[in-house]
């Protein structure tokens, strides 16, 4: 049996379609599998970003930021909140800030979620550690925020 990849870099991979039609919606949007089966999923932006203090895996929460001036849920990437990807990279269209009301805990990983009612994490990563004083604030410029579904 062969093993088969699609390493087409170009604007006409099906990764970079796929990583468009769920990370740069403006509403929600719900899929219907074919025949082959499987259930209806839906999208719902806008998606937020959560900061943690503990980072979780691919198939565990982290914990999340509790800290004055940091709202449970996180805050909003805009919308759409990625940009056109390349490569089966995706990054943030957006910028995203908080500034803390008072010291916070180390900030070590972040986790993408969506709006619905009952949440969905779709992605999770570690950053380099950051700790807030009271009054500062922690921005992540446009395009800092990546999703990398490439293949080496």
């Amino acid at each position: 049996m062969p093993n088969m990849t699609d390493r087409n870099t170009s604007g006409n991979n099906l990764v970079n379609k796929l990583q468009q039609a769920i990370y740069c919606l403006t509403a929600t949007t719900t899929y219907t599998p074919g025949a082959g089966g499987g259930s209806a999923f839906a999208v719902t932006p806008p998606f937020f970003l959560r900061l943690l203090t503990a980072q979780g895996s691919n198939t565990a929460n982290g914990t999340e930021l509790s800290g004055t001036g940091y709202t449970a849920g996180g805050n909003t990437m805009g919308s759409p909140a990625f940009g056109t990807p390349s490569g089966g990279v995706i990054a943030s269209a957006n910028a995203v800030s908080w500034t803390a009301g008072a010291a916070w805990s180390a900030v070590v990983a972040v986790e993408v979620w969506d709006s619905a009612a009952t949440k969905l994490r779709y992605l999770q990563g570690a950053i380099t550690s950051v700790t807030l004083a009271n009054g500062n604030t922690l921005n992540f410029a446009a395009a800092a925020i990546t999703a990398d579904s490439s293949q080496s």
